[in-house]
C-alpha cells in the first residue's frame, strides 16, 4: 500500500537509503572477519587503514540510516492521510450511515498503521539485507553459507502452518471491534436517558460484555502471533545456528575454511536468517489486515468513481412518479401513490403517523424504501435515486457539523457574503448571525442554540444549495407558531418548488399550497391500515 500511495520519487530514495543503511551488518562482519584473521596472522600493518575505512563506512550508513527514519516515518503519514481521506469521501458516498465506519477509522486503520505500513517498508529492508549479506557470504565460502541458508528455511516452512488460524483471529476481533464500537456509540448517546433514570452502571455492565468478547479477540489474535513466533525462534536455534556452526567448525580444523571467514558468515547468518525470521513475522502482520485491506480498496474504488451522470435538464419543469409503493422493513405503507411535481409549486404531505410520508422523500431522493411503475423527469422515462441533485432536504432532525456556522450553511462552497446573510434574515436568524458570526464554533456550542435554530440552520443550507426542489420534512416541528408562519409566510413568497410533510397543521393553513396530498387515502388500500 506504500508503494501505490506514496510519492515514487520519495519512495525510491527510502529504497535507496535503506539499501545503504542494510550493508551495516556486512561492515560488521568484515570488521570481524579482518580482525579475527589479522589476530591469528598476527599482522597489524593493514590496522590503520581498516580503521580509516570503517570510519567511512560507519559515517556513510549513519547517514543513509536518518535519512531512512524519515521518509519513512514521512511514508506512513503521507499514505495515513492519503487513505483516510479516500475512505471517508467513499464512506460519504454511501446514502445511509453505517455504525460500524467510525471504529473502521479509528481501530482499524490503528491496526494498519503498526501491522502493515511498517511491515511493507522492513519487509523491503529486510529483503535488502538477506541479498547482501547472502551474496558477500557466498564470496567468503559458499558450501559453509550453504548449510546456513538451507538451515534457515525450516522456520519457512513451518510459519506457512499458522497462517490461517491468524488471519481468522484477525477477522474475528475487526468484527468484534466494529460491535463494541458501535454499542458504545449508541449507549452514549443515551447518556442522558441513563442519567435521568440513575442507571449508569446497568448501562456498563451491559457494555462490558461486548468489552470482554472485544479483549478475548484480541488476546487470541495477540496470543496467536506470540506462540508462532516462539515456535520460529526454536526451530531458528537449532537449524539456523547451532548445526552449521558445528559443521564450520569441523571445517576450520580440517583446514578448508579461515577462522576469519567462519566468523564472517557467522556474523553475516544473523543477516541473511534473522531478516527471514523477520520477514516471516511482519507476513504474520499483514495476514492481520488483510480484511481491512479489501475494505479500504472497496471504499477507495468508490470514492474514485466518476460522479454518475444524472442526466438532469438545464430547466426543471415537471417530475412524475406513477403508482408509487412504499415498503420499509418489509412492511407495507402506502401503495398506488402518483405524484406530480411541477416548477413553482407548493405541496403538502399530510397523514397519520407510520403511514410513509418520510419515507416518500426518501425515495424521491436515494429510490429506496419504495418502487413505481414510471418515474419521469421532464416527460422523459428514468429510474428512482438517478437523479438525487434534482433535491435539496431539511428535516425536524436537523443535521449539524462539528464546524463552524458558515459551513453548516454552505458545506463548504463559496458563497457571497450578502447571499447568505439575507438567507439567514429572511428565516429569522440575522439575530443570532450578528450576536455569534459565521465563525461561530457549532461542535461543542451545538448545545446551547435552540432546536428552532438549528432546524432553520439547515433549512437556509438547503436553500441556498440552490436545488430545483426542496424536500422539507417537518420543518416547523421545533418552531413556535409567529416563526413558522413567517418562515412559510417567506417560502410562498418565493418561486421556490417544495413538498413539504407537515403533522400539525390548521385547515386553513392547506389552503396556501397548490396540492395536498392525504397519505390517509393510500393506506386504506390493503389489509391492516396503519394509523
Amino acid at each position: 500500500m506504500i508503494y501505490h500511495n506514496y510519492s515514487h520519487f520519495r519512495f525510491f530514495w527510502l529504497n535507496i537509503f535503506g539499501l545503504i543503511y542494510s550493508t551495516e551488518n556486512i561492515i560488521m562482519a568484515y570488521i570481524v572477519g579482518s580482525l579475527t584473521n589479522m589476530a591469528a596472522k598476527r599482522q597489524f600493518v593493514a590496522l590503520p587503514s581498516l580503521i580509516g575505512q570503517i570510519i567511512v563506512a560507519l559515517v556513510i550508513v549513519l547517514v543513509s540510516g536518518l535519512m531512512f527514519n524519515y521518509l519513512k516515518t514521512d511514508a506512513i503519514k503521507q499514505v495515513n492521510v492519503k487513505l483516510r481521506t479516500k475512505v471517508l469521501k467513499g464512506m460519504l458516498l454511501n446514502n445511509r450511515e453505517d455504525s460500524s465506519d467510525l471504529g473502521f477509522l479509528t481501530n482499524d486503520f490503528k491496526l494498519l498503521e503498526t501491522n502493515r505500513y511498517e511491515a511493507e517498508i522492513q519487509i523491503l529492508i529486510y529483503t535488502y539485507t538477506v541479498v547482501l549479506a547472502l551474496g558477500y557470504a557466498l564470496y567468503l565460502n559458499w558450501f559453509v553459507t550453504l548449510i546456513y541458508l538451507v538451515g534457515s528455511l525450516l522456520p519457512t516452512i513451518a510459519s506457512s502452518f499458522f497462517q490461517k488460524s491468524i488471519q481468522k483471529a484477525s477477522g474475528d476481533w475487526t468484527a468484534a471491534s466494529d460491535k463494541y464500537v458501535s454499542q458504545t456509540k449508541n449507549t452514549l448517546a443515551g447518556t442522558g436517558t441513563f442519567n435521568l433514570y440513575s442507571k449508569q452502571d446497568n448501562a456498563v455492565k451491559q457494555n462490558k460484555r461486548v468489552v470482554e468478547r472485544l479483549e478475548e479477540k484480541l488476546a487470541k489474535m495477540n496470543l496467536l502471533n506470540e506462540n508462532t513466533n516462539t515456535y520460529l525462534n526454536i526451530i531458528a536455534i537449532g537449524g539456523t545456528f547451532l548445526l552449521p556452526f558445528a559443521i564450520g567448525t569441523g571445517l576450520v580444523i580440517k583446514g578448508q575454511i579461515t577462522l576469519g571467514a567462519l566468523f564472517a558468515i557467522t556474523q553475516l547468518s544473523n543477516s541473511f536468517v534473522n531478516p527471514i525470521l523477520q520477514i516471516l513475522n511482519e507476513r504474520n502482520n499483514l495476514s492481520t489486515t488483510k480484511g481491512i485491506v479489501k475494505k479500504i480498496k472497496q471504499y477507495i474504488v468508490k470514492s474514485e468513481q466518476k460522479e454518475i451522470s444524472e442526466n438532469l435538464p438545464k430547466n426543471f419543469a415537471e417530475l412524475k412518479v406513477q403508482e408509487l409503493a412504499l415498503v420499509r422493513q418489509g412492511k407495507k405503507l402506502a401503495d398506488h401513490i402518483n405524484l406530480t411535481v411541477k416548477k413553482g409549486q407548493k405541496i403538502a404531505v399530510i397523514g397519520p403517523s407510520g403511514s410513509g410520508k418520510s419515507t416518500m422523500l426518501q425515495y424521491l431522493m436515494y429510490g429506496d424504501y419504495g418502487k413505481a411503475e414510471k418515474v419521469l423527469l421532464n416527460e422523459k422515462a428514468t429510474a428512482a435515486g438517478n437523479f438525487t441533485k434534482l433535491f435539496s432536504y431539511s428535516s425536524q432532525s436537523a443535521v449539524i457539523f462539528a464546524d463552524t456556522l458558515w459551513f453548516n450553511l454552505t458545506l463548504g462552497e463559496n458563497f457571497a457574503r450578502d447571499e447568505v446573510k439575507q438567507v439567514c434574515q429572511n428565516l429569522g436568524l440575522g439575530q443570532l448571525i450578528k450576536e455569534k458570526g459565521f465563525d461561530y464554533q457549532l461542535g461543542d456550542n451545538a448545545d446551547q442554540l435552540s432546536g428552532g435554530q438549528l432546524s432553520r440552520i439547515e433549512l437556509a443550507r438547503a436553500i441556498l444549495a440552490g436545488r430545483p426542489v426542496m424536500l422539507l420534512d417537518e420543518v416547523n416541528a421545533s418552531l413556535d407558531k409567529p416563526t413558522s408562519k413567517m418562515i412559510h409566510d417567506y417560502l410562498f413568497n418565493t418561486d421556490f418548488t417544495f413538498i413539504e410533510v407537515i403533522h400539525h397543521y390548521e385547515p386553513e393553513e392547506l389552503r396556501r399550497y397548490d396540492v395536498v396530498i392525504d397519505f390517509e387515502n393510500y393506506i386504506d388500500k390493503f389489509e391492516g391500515k396503519i394509523g
